[in-house]
């Protein structure tokens, strides 16, 4: 690819603080989009197995539970999860067959372990595993049980790649919540499938939440508004966009899907109590951060949230963009500050629905902050989300064709071609490299554009089990 690529001036990010602005001057040289980086390399995803890879209680496709792992455990106990709170072991009981994997720091982003019955131990390829449950295999559907400090989020962003993975990092009460209404499927505090909430944050055309707002929300609600089984949709929009009438709308309606685009809280810099309080939070169109008492009339009754905002699911403790600007620059200040002032942590607001009182199915959000020049093709200018959208409409709301048994779309699976894009642009700026290295003109700005996107997708996570999907169309 040598056409010239349309190489902005500034570029912008999706975090707000409420002192430092969101734009910078791109660097005309810079060493980030150069440097080697620990990641799987060749195939991104392993080879589908026969079985249909949304029915994750196949044992050729299997679902998996991912723990710390100890040394003051034995082998039978790492291998059954004695470790584990009471809530999940009950899950792993409830589903036989699921294996225990382990990670620790020795394994970096490229095995976990397994151990067996008989004092044997494998440690497994993340970047290719066999799918299934079977010994030597990794389910293609796994649950990290941890914290990103316990198990880091680059772990999760590995395993992105090759799997279908979620994490929970809930304890007592909140765990016990979440297990028993994944056990019931929701029964008990059923959702509205048919009343999707779209919420769309706009500052106006200099700023990224313009474009987050069309090439994000925009053309969900064009895919949703067509669907006449929808009919309790709902689109919040410019002046609508506050955090009350947020609030208001998820109450009366109990939505199965919501999808807000916005800034993210990532402020006040340097405050740690305050900045964890609020990290990530969906920022409105008044610029107030969400707050919990907003939604304090809503019960998330198994919706599954979909956040495009800084941070929405939570920060690491060294950011991936840390050297990609000047030391002082405004984007340098903010990503550098998160990562300094609230490490690695789940941000509040998922922890908090995961969590309550008939808790949130799932909750997808960012651990970094999305550029607003990897939403655009830089040749086109055309945007480059219809993966996002096709993975919120067309996968969740799959409906069973005529003489076919219905087999739900979990969010895990509904994602998988978000983090195939990941790969594709990691490829691609591995070719950029050799172009830079063969003195091709333009290729720098091709490798710095590639590795922006590929990060971006790849650090899009899930929190909650990724087996779970949205209720039938009744």
């Amino acid at each position: 690819m040598t056409d010239k690529i349309m190489r902005p001036l500034r570029l912008q990010i999706n975090a707000w603080n409420g002192e430092v602005a969101n734009g910078d001057e791109l660097p005309n040289r810079s060493p980030w989009a150069q440097r080697e980086q620990t990641r799987p390399s060749g195939k991104w995803l392993a080879p589908a197995a026969r079985a249909d890879p949304r029915d994750w209680r196949h044992p050729d496709i299997g679902w998996g539970l991912v723990l710390p792992d100890s040394d003051a455990l034995g082998s039978a106990e790492r291998m059954n999860g004695a470790d584990a709170p009471e809530p999940i072991r009950r899950l792993l009981a409830a589903r036989p067959g699921a294996p225990v994997l382990r990670w620790s720091m020795s394994l970096g982003q490229n095995f976990l372990r397994r151990y067996y019955a008989d004092g044997r131990v494998q440690d497994l390829s993340i970047a290719a595993p066999k799918p299934g449950v079977a010994e030597g295999h990794i389910p293609r559907y796994l649950l990290i049980y941890g914290s990103p400090e316990a198990i880091p989020w680059p772990v999760q962003y590995a395993l992105n790649m090759s799997t279908f993975v979620g994490r929970l990092d809930l304890t007592n009460e909140a765990l016990d919540r979440y297990v028993n209404a994944l056990l019931s499927d929701w029964s008990a505090t059923p959702c509205q499938p048919r009343a999707p909430v779209v919420w769309r944050v706009d500052h106006g055309r200099d700023d990224i939440t313009w474009l987050m707002a069309r090439a994000v929300a925009g053309m969900l609600w064009t895919k949703l508004e067509s669907d006449t089984d929808l009919t309790g949709r709902f689109l919040l929009r410019d002046g609508e966009a506050t955090r009350g009438r947020l609030g208001e709308a998820l109450a009366e309606r109990t939505p199965g899907l919501i999808v807000t685009t916005s800034h993210g809280m990532t402020g006040p810099l340097g405050d740690e109590a305050l900045m964890r309080a609020q990290l990530g939070v969906p920022v409105d169109v008044a610029r107030q951060p969400l707050q919990l008492s907003d939604l304090g009339a809503w019960k998330p009754s198994g919706a599954i949230w979909y956040a495009h905002a800084c941070c929405s699911a939570g920060a690491d403790s060294r950011s991936r963009y840390a050297d990609l600007f000047p030391t002082n620059s405004p984007i340098s200040r903010t990503v550098n500050g998160i990562a300094a002032t609230a490490g690695a942590v789940i941000a509040p607001l998922p922890q908090a629905l995961l969590g309550g009182e008939a808790p949130l199915r799932a909750f997808v959000g960012h651990v970094e902050p999305t550029f607003d020049w990897t939403l655009r093709d830089p040749v086109t200018q055309q945007v480059l989300t219809h993966v996002i959208t096709t993975a919120l409409y067309d996968e969740l709301y799959q409906q069973k064709q005529p003489g076919q048994s219905f087999l739900p779309t979990p969010i895990g699976y509904a994602l998988r071609n978000v983090f195939a894009e990941a790969g594709a642009f990691f490829g691609a700026w591995q070719d950029a490299i050799k172009g830079i290295d063969g003195n091709v003109p333009g290729m720098r700005d091709w490798a710095l554009y590639r590795q922006l996107v590929a990060s971006d997708r790849q650090t899009l996570v899930i929190l909650g089990d990724p087996t779970v999907s949205l209720p039938p169309l009744m």
